[in-house]
């Protein structure tokens, strides 16, 4: 189903503009799922043939230390899994642009790092951990506006350094990323989850919540306003009050994912972050979506819409939402895998639900089989990830939906 979904017309699959690869090209890039189904994963920006598919994937799996035993994440796999289990009830499908890969090897985990500062202290190194993961995180549509549960796809494989020991995590799952229906606010203009907006009913009805991260924290109308009015804040990196603008307009999602039996104690705290969305939240726009990009014509500060306006002053043309030449497609994250604990005295096959509950060591209809591997003391970890930007390359040509 997910394969058929991604080579179909459907507006959750691939949907080429004239001159980019075709359905055909891009339907030569799947893979096997662990339920021995065939599923969409990754590809390069270009195919070798040189088309390009106007969106991107983030980090080549293969470049990962833990490919090997890894291989290809299956996009839509959790999805497909839960319609397997439940054929009459309400699914969660996922489009195919926002599935972003992850891939950061020999990652120092420091002592006494929580995640706050937005570099790594200084401070003695107690593990080193190789991190694949496939995240879901859709920035173009409103999809993310009231559902919550997105795909992760996570491997996650640490040395301790006082001991050698080895813990390791393969963890697939819908994991909720805040509260359904509605999402946070993000600091512009702040203070962080300072309100909850409710927007209407999650897909599917029984998604679970998620209380304990700041959850889905996305740019609404407010922020713009904010900065029409030249409010300020305070920039972590310069030190200084500085004014709101286009760089200000990202999101934050946040989560908080335990399992927990007698034998086995596993926490993620994952943080996956956009610095240039091509969305907003505006409760006045048809479906509450309104485009960044439309914000440069009307004054808005910051580089992001200074380029934009170069750009219409130099062709005389408006760049529209889904125009490669657009700053505003969710290409620039910041992937953290954040806090990571485990230990486990038991089994090292473990199968839950689609949602991550449910833990049990036997298979049952509608489980996933888990990987939870090292019974090192427990210790606060938390996981670096990558800062980056997947459309360094003009050349690759992508562009909104993204």
């Amino acid at each position: 189903m997910a394969y058929d979904i991604v080579v179909s017309e459907s507006g959750s699959g691939y949907t080429p503009k004239a001159g980019e690869c075709s359905r055909e090209i891009h339907a030569r890039y799947w893979t096997y799922g662990p339920d021995g189904k065939v599923y969409p994963t990754w590809h390069p920006p270009r195919d070798a043939s040189g088309c390009a598919f106007g969106h991107e994937h983030g980090d080549d799996p293969r470049t990962s230390d833990l490919f090997a035993d890894a291989k290809w994440p299956y996009f839509g796999y959790t999805s497909e899994v839960m319609m397997a289990s439940n054929p009459g009830g309400a699914h969660r499908h996922e489009d195919h642009v926002g599935h972003k890969v992850l891939a950061v090897n020999n990652s120092n985990v420091i002592q006494g790092d929580n995640g706050t500062s937005f570099f790594p202290p200084q401070g003695t190194t107690i593990a080193t951990c190789d991190i694949l993961l496939k995240f879901h995180q859709g920035t173009h549509s409103p999809d993310a506006f009231t559902n919550n549960v997105h795909e992760l796809i996570y491997n996650n494989k640490c040395t301790h350094r006082d001991n050698n020991q080895v813990t390791e995590a393969k963890f697939t799952a819908l994991i909720p990323n805040g509260r359904p229906g509605g999402f946070g606010a993000t600091d512009c203009p702040g203070p962080f989850n300072n309100k909850f907006t409710n927007v209407g009913p999650a897909i599917p009805a029984d998604s679970p919540s998620d209380t304990r991260s700041l959850g889905r924290l996305i740019t609404d109308a407010a922020c713009v306003q904010a900065i029409r009015e030249g409010k300020t804040h305070f920039e972590v990196i310069t030190g200084t009050e500085v004014p709101f603008d286009t760089n200000d307009l990202h999101e934050f999602w946040f989560s908080d994912v335990t399992i927990s039996t007698s034998q086995l104690s596993f926490t993620i705290q994952p943080l996956f972050y956009v610095l240039n969305p091509a969305r907003y939240y505006d409760a006045s726009k048809p479906n509450k979506l309104a485009r960044q990009v439309d914000l440069c014509y009307e004054g808005i500060r910051g580089d992001y819409c200074n380029t934009v306006r170069r750009i219409t002053e130099q062709t005389g043309q408006r760049v529209a939402w889904d125009d490669p030449r657009s700053p505003f497609k969710g290409t620039l994250r910041e992937f953290r895998a954040g806090g990571f604990k485990l230990r486990n005295s038991g089994p090292t096959s473990v199968y839950t639900d689609v949602y991550g509950r449910n833990a049990s060591t036997s298979p049952f209809n509608g489980s996933i089989k888990q990987y939870f591997s090292g019974n090192h003391a427990e210790q606060n970890m938390f996981v670096r990830g990558a800062t980056r930007d997947y459309a360094a390359n003009s050349a690759d040509q992508i562009h909104a939906p993204n």
